[in-house]
């Protein structure tokens, strides 16, 4: 039904778009200046210039967006430096990684950078949303927390919807590419009273067949079958009041990411064989012969190429994404009060074969259901003849289960082998009282100005786990401790800042420089584990301490104008968390009611140094060429690896590697505009990205886990205001040169025999027509 409705929204708005050319603006084209010459960003809560804030940040507005072709968040990492959006095990739940800061693989630990949409921070489970009728996408870089929704230590990423306004309009669009693609979307914008209420109604249904060709059980992976739907409501009764409320749903029904054996154990940093080479097992999985060895499932796979698997299960991969955002914005003159809520619904039903082979060897299902509220109020305004500005707030966030969570993990099956489905079932609750203001001196220190903010947050968490035979019915959150699940909490609390000066120069050069202490909260792993793992049912709040420095310039030679913005940062990171996966019986004593399928330790200190720049040239009118680079310098300084871990996080680990952290980063980009007299305006983008040596792995010597240097090119061709009736058409090629490479890690770890990796998109052409309503 939901699917129903939302492709009927969907088709309407794009019928009235393709049947009301006249609605359209009759105005003659001309040639478009560089989308990105102006942005403006919110990283501090208020409206600003990006060239004019005292943070490393990287913004997109819509039309840049659409250049592009960003079809989701995980295309931000072609275009932004320093940031990695990687599909780790799938690309349901992806990994952003921020200046080599990220969640942990697996487990309940907060994020490390926090995904907002409408200023509402999303949980872990759903932190990808939509990118269709998107107005702006942000992404800021460091600890963030002292003015902004929830505390992180890596960043945050901020996506916007396109607001209503009163104005009638909209658009309908429609994309075909390869393996069968096809994309349709649309948004309208109705002016319900005039100055009073606007509704805006957008929607988007993708289907695209899987590029990963599976022969085994189930259909092909890598597949695109989703419909998502998006309302947002504007109300101003009154002078100085705005309700702004949004409504956004998604739902997917897809076989999910294919998870490619790319190597095995024992390998040079790994003597054990893992699950594969026991005696019991070695029959089934290590036989010698073709069908029952994963050795020769290996050599078969790498003669079948990484867009062909066959899998054991079928898999899939049925997700339901909801929430609300609601934000109330009172100005009464000199102060102004803010309140954001938001509701967030995520529901996700998955199974994967993590070896990607028709040997049962890792395969899984697993179940999540929770629910998250959160609240922020700030009061802001400005004081001294507006040399000073301040922000004050409070924060409140709380995550419960709503259903079965927890998952089962079949590894090495073999006849008369039983499973557990482990049922973890976590609640955090997250509670930040903040402030910050920012002083102007003026007079012989005209442009300096003061930054200081403060924030102290506490949070719980807590949970219940219990295991059952995977055969047997669930028990559930509310039945949980009754029927003899172990319980257990957490608790942390913390300070958090933020330290400094910028300097505006003049209007074309601003310099800044900033401390700041970033937090990532303590928590739960789980209770009922065998006394192997004693002391690690829970673990400690991580921090970073950051000091950054940056230079934003803008330039004019004559008719040649640019610009150039570069950050170099040092920053102090402790207690690190980071997921383990111990696997089947690490513990040695055959029950596998007490094994944790991950856990998260602290493990380490290390110092994370890097440099990243970004610069845009306009020699002519119409032409611009761009580039950006990042420098991520990530070592560990101590590694307190306890010995019962040694297995899996090798003997010396303070050599360990950052994952998904290249040491270099980089791209550029060129732009043509071009006006083909009456009948349209031309435009012309090709973008060029390049990641050095990868590793998916922290063992420095795991030759399972590494991506070798890549490079990948994208191309977007459009005709805008095809003879002024607001037509675009577009083309557009990603991944040019058809460069195959790992974008993320599957599974590697000792207690599997098989690793695994997941691989990019293929080269993709397609094609977009575009209809506007009213105005552009």
């Amino acid at each position: 039904m939901a699917y129903r409705t939302a492709s009927v929204l969907l088709l309407a708005s794009s019928l009235v778009a393709i049947a009301a050319p006249g609605a359209h603006a009759q105005t003659a084209p001309q040639v478009s200046d560089d989308p990105g010459g102006q942005i403006t960003v919110t990283a501090r809560r208020r409206e600003e210039s990006a060239q004019t804030v005292p943070v490393s940040v990287t913004a997109f507005n819509e039309e840049m967006l659409r250049e592009k072709a960003v079809v989701s968040t995980q295309d931000l990492t072609y275009t932004t430096p320093g940031l990695n959006v990687a599909p780790q095990t799938s690309r349901d739940t992806p990994s952003i990684v921020i200046r080599g800061q990220r969640r942990a693989t697996a487990g309940a630990a907060a994020p490390s950078v926090v995904t907002y949409f409408a200023d509402v921070p999303l949980p872990n489970e759903g932190s990808i949303v939509p990118t269709f009728d998107v107005g702006s996408i942000q992404v800021l870089k460091g600890p963030q927390g002292t003015l902004f929704g929830r505390n992180t230590t890596g960043g945050a990423l901020l996506l916007y919807p396109v607001a209503p306004d009163y104005d009638f309009g909209g658009y309908g669009q429609l994309t075909l590419g390869s393996y069968n693609e096809r994309t349709f979307e649309g948004a309208v914008n109705i002016p319900v009273v005039t100055d009073k209420v606007a509704l805006r109604l957008a929607g988007q249904v993708a289907r695209r067949e899987g590029y990963t060709k599976n022969h085994g059980v189930g259909g092909d992976l890598d597949d695109r079958h989703n419909n998502a739907f998006r309302g947002s409501l504007l109300l101003e009764p009154l002078d100085g009041l705005k309700n702004v409320t949004v409504f956004d749903y998604y739902k997917a029904k897809e076989n999910g990411t294919a998870t490619i054996l790319n190597g095995v154990y024992p390998n040079p940093a790994v003597a054990g064989g893992g699950n594969a080479r026991t005696a019991v097992n070695a029959p089934y999985l290590d036989c010698g012969v073709a069908g029952c060895d994963i050795d020769i499932a290996l050599a078969e796979q790498q003669a079948n190429g990484v867009r062909d698997v066959s899998t054991s299960i079928a898999p899939r991969s049925n997700r339901t994404f909801w929430g609300v955002a609601n934000t109330t914005t009172l100005d009464v003159g000199a102060v102004t009060f803010k309140n954001i809520f938001g509701y967030r619904s995520s529901k996700i039903d998955a199974v994967r074969d993590m070896d990607g082979t028709y040997l049962q060897l890792n395969e899984s299902l697993s179940n999540t259901a929770v629910e998250q509220y959160s609240n922020e109020f700030q009061i802001m305004g400005k004081l001294f003849a507006d040399k000073l500005d301040w922000i004050v707030g409070a924060f409140y966030l709380k995550n419960d289960p709503t259903g079965v969570n927890g998952g089962v993990t079949y590894a090495a099956v073999i006849p008369g082998r039983t499973f557990t489905y482990n049922e973890n079932y976590n609640s955090a609750t997250s509670k930040a009282l903040f402030g910050q203001i920012g002083y102007a001196f003026g007079g012989f220190a005209d442009g300096l100005r003061f930054n200081g903010g403060f924030r102290y947050t506490w949070d719980k968490s807590s949970g219940c786990s219990v295991a059952v035979l995977s055969t047997l019915d669930r028990i559930g959150p509310d039945a949980c401790q009754e029927r003899g699940g172990k319980t257990g909490a957490e608790k942390s609390k913390a300070p958090t800042w933020t330290l400094g000066f910028d300097y505006k120069v003049n209007e074309d050069i601003f310099l800044y420089i900033t401390n700041r202490r970033g937090y990532r909260a303590a928590g739960f792993n789980q209770s009922g584990l065998s006394s192997y793992f004693d002391g690690f049912e829970t673990f400690k709040p991580e921090k970073v301490t950051d000091y950054e420095a940056g230079i934003k310039s803008s330039w004019q030679i004559g008719d040649v104008k640019g610009r150039f913005n570069v950050a170099a940062y040092t920053s102090k990171y402790s207690n690190i968390q980071r997921s383990i996966f111990p696997g089947a019986n690490f513990d040695g004593d055959n029950d596998p009611s007490n094994d944790p399928g991950n856990m998260i330790i602290n493990a380490a200190k290390a110092t994370i140094k890097g440099t990243e720049f970004d610069i845009s040239v306009t020699p002519v009118r119409g032409f611009s060429v761009t580039g950006f680079g990042a420098y991520t310098d990530a070592k560990y300084d101590e590694y307190a690896a306890p010995a019962a871990f040694v297995p899996l996080l090798g003997t010396n680990p303070v050599n360990n590697k950052f994952s998904y952290t290249p040491k270099w980063t980089l791209g550029a980009g060129a732009r043509y505009a071009h006006e083909l007299g009456d009948f349209a305006e031309l435009v012309i983008n090709a973008n060029w990205f390049h990641s050095s040596k990868v590793w998916y792995v922290e063992r420095p010597l795991d030759t399972n886990g590494i991506q070798k240097a890549y490079d990948t090119v994208n191309l977007k061709f459009d005709l805008n205001d095809i003879e002024g009736r607001g037509i675009d058409l577009g083309l557009f090629v990603r991944n040019l040169f058809d460069v195959t490479y790992a974008a993320a890690g599957g599974v590697v770890t000792p207690s599997i025999t098989a690793t695994s990796l997941v691989y990019n998109e293929p080269r993709v052409i397609g094609v977009q027509l575009r209809m506007a309503i009213g105005a552009r």
